[in-house]
């Protein structure tokens, strides 16, 4: 990676940078895009996109692809720039605001509002919210709350001295004094979703009955014979009026009074931006860009389609959504193609060679050419949490109990047991099912069923490798048995929710609620997060596959991170050096994180383990076969207090140990 590139990403996305220039996850979804955009802003050569629940998302390329922002899991309504601070307006949530380009937020004064609306004029801010109209003079810093102060504001806009106000079910209020005394105009009884001006040429959209336009700065208005339509957003280019709609985007060359129909046919356009001649549409399906004006749009990479299940069959790796069916990538998931099964939420995946199983919302479905085509079993009309396939034998854990077929999903037979399947694991004709009310076992093929003594657990994910089963819980995290669900012991992580599990070589991964990945190499006496560019997402599928651990998060899509990364060693040298050595950690002190380089002379088994001050095992960094050469791994303190700590490095009989402080 050139220098050049690491210096920009280091100034502009510091934290964002850390996924690209370190050991971190890279979202992967090319082509499996989503979301609902309600706003977005430019300033200099970077966009922001203002999503519904899943807050600001930032992109540097004119919005073609998109990183999230570290303002996360809101609803952003509205977004502006005023010098070189970005503002972004919330459900519930006030107003934030950061001056570092969107790295990091902190939320103003103006806070508990509904900010529906921002606008830049001079050196004002004003903001629209559910208790009427706010000004600030320091770029966001205070705010005072103006005298229309009853009315809920959904819009804003301004023409030379004149400051508009689109409110709901009063209409348009206008201002000549920058906001301390307002007038309604005789537009006074519509819902005012967005205005626009042009001179003294104002238009206004409406819920539902199009566009109204004045020409002498809203004292008289007249309704367009565009005039059946929701108005989500008005932009002006030049003398061209955009109004995003519910039924695509129109446009206007007449100052409002004539619009006709210009592209986007099919989607919600709740916003537009156009930045020279690009455009930006933000829609309830994510974002399109348009570099021809908005003739012709492609869609970007703002993935906010959630991934509930992944499967690789050696040819593609397939990924099942919620509500947009299922996508597969023919190259480790750079790039991903919709199926024609493109209209369900599909909890589970299982496959048989080329023969795709999917679990739906609406039962199963069966592909036998790779996912191009699909047809539904005659298990139908249910939810399929779990699936599983064995040969011919395909096990279905759904929402009215466990179902099973011995002719690949021709034929269903409702089993014996009642249990709702919430997971499932194979291990040759054994069956393990995770329910509400803990896991149960078949060692016929399912046809009879005994408990385990997990029996009091709701085990929403199962992971199998010989022996060694892995549970993860609601509410009590992760479980673990080695001798085949006999017995069971609670690890220490023991506070999640655990949606998904893997297992690989001596490694446990666990996909949790909220709270992001989590891994355990000494079967899960300790866990370490290993959440860097992922954040503490819902992770609801996991899947080690040619090297790499990939993760279906919601609502981000699919992630994916070399497993030589996660585990947090890399190879720096394969020179074999003339003894075991172990260097000093860098930097000393410490934070949060620090590297630690060491060489191996020969084959075999090493560790590497953090210890806290009374001795206590915090951290195991490395704990596997190693050939000979120098190695790096990093340890990172954020979850960690200050103070002083002890590393030991040992390869056979050898060892050494030294120390290390973290200064926060």
């Amino acid at each position: 990676m050139k220098t050049k590139y690491k210096v920009i990403l280091y100034i502009f996305f510091f934290q964002f940078s850390v996924s690209i220039l370190n050991a971190q996850w890279v979202q992967t979804s090319g082509g499996m895009n989503g979301g609902d955009v309600k706003c977005i802003a430019t300033s200099g050569s970077f966009s922001y996109a203002g999503t519904n629940l899943h807050g600001v998302y930032i992109s540097s390329d004119n919005g073609t692809s998109w990183i999230q922002s570290s303002l996360k899991q809101k609803s952003i309504y509205s977004l502006a720039v005023s010098n070189n601070r970005i503002l972004a307006g919330t459900n519930l949530y006030g107003l934030y605001t950061s001056a570092d380009n969107g790295v990091t937020w902190v939320q103003s004064s103006l806070s508990n509002q509904i900010v529906s609306a921002l606008l830049v004029s001079g050196s004002n801010i004003y903001a629209g919210t559910n208790e009427g109209v706010y000004v600030s003079t320091n770029s966001g810093s205070n705010w005072n709350q103006t005298s229309l102060n009853n009315r809920e504001i959904f819009s804003l806009t301004v023409s030379g001295s004149n400051l508009f106000a689109g409110s709901i079910s009063f209409g348009v209020y206008v201002s000549t004094n920058n906001g301390s005394s307002w007038t309604q105009t005789s537009l006074n009884n519509r819902d005012i979703f967005s205005l626009s001006a042009n001179g003294n040429n104002i238009v206004a959209g409406t819920n539902n009955n199009g566009v109204y336009y004045s020409t002498n700065n809203g004292l008289n208005w007249t309704q367009s014979s565009f005039n059946s339509s929701i108005v989500y957003s008005l932009t002006i280019s030049g003398t061209t009026f955009y109004a995003g709609t519910n039924s695509g985007l129109y446009a206007c060359v007449n100052n409002g009074v004539s619009w006709n129909p210009y592209s986007l046919a099919n989607e919600i356009v709740q916003c537009l931006n156009i930045n020279g001649g690009t455009f930006n549409a933000g829609t309830q399906k994510g974002v399109f860009i348009s570099v021809n004006s908005g003739v012709s749009w492609n869609q970007s990479e703002l993935h906010n389609i959630a991934a509930y299940s992944i499967i690789n069959n050696g040819t593609y790796i397939f990924a099942g959504t919620g509500g947009n069916g299922i996508y597969r990538s023919s190259n480790a998931g750079q790039n991903w193609v919709q199926t024609s099964l493109n209209n369900f939420t599909i909890p589970s995946l299982a496959f048989n060679g080329n023969t795709i199983y999917a679990g739906t919302d609406n039962g199963v479905y069966v592909s036998s050419n790779n996912g191009q085509d699909w047809t539904l079993t005659p298990l139908d009309n249910e939810i399929i949490f779990a699936l599983a396939v064995n040969g011919n034998n395909v096990y279905a854990g759904g929402g009215y109990g466990f179902l099973s077929s011995t002719n690949g999903g021709q034929n269903w037979t409702q089993t014996s047991f009642n249990e709702i399947g919430l997971s499932l694991a194979l291990r040759g004709n054994d069956v393990y099912v995770g329910t509400y009310n803990g896991i149960f076992y078949s060692t016929n093929n399912a046809v009879t069923w005994n408990p385990t003594p997990l029996n009091n657990q709701i085990v929403r994910s199962l992971a199998i490798a010989g022996n060694t089963i892995v549970a993860g819980t609601d509410y009590n995290g992760v479980f673990i048995s080695t001798n085949s669900g006999a017995n069971w012991s609670q690890t220490t992580l023991n506070d999640k929710d655990v949606y998904s599990l893997a297992m690989n070589n001596n490694y446990i991964y666990a996909g949790t609620f909220e709270k992001g990945i989590y891994i355990s190499s000494n079967n899960g006496q300790s866990w370490t997060a290993k959440n860097q560019g992922l954040g503490e997402a819902t992770v609801s599928a996991l899947m080690v596959s040619g090297g790499f651990i990939y993760s279906g998060t919601d609502p981000n899509a699919v992630w994916k991170r070399s497993i030589s990364e996660i585990i947090g060693i890399k190879q720096l040298s394969q020179v074999v050096p003339n003894s075991f050595s172990l260097d000093q950690n860098y930097p000393n002190p410490f934070n949060p994180s620090t590297h630690f380089e060491f060489g191996i002379s020969d084959f075999g088994f090493v560790t590497l383990r953090v210890y806290d001050a009374l001795g206590k095992e915090v951290a195991v960094l490395v704990n596997e076969n190693l050939s000979p050469g120098i190695y790096e791994t990093v340890f990172d303190g954020s979850n960690y207090p200050s103070g002083i700590y002890y590393y030991r490095l040992e390869a056979g009989s050898i060892s050494e140990v030294k120390k290390m402080i973290l200064l926060k």
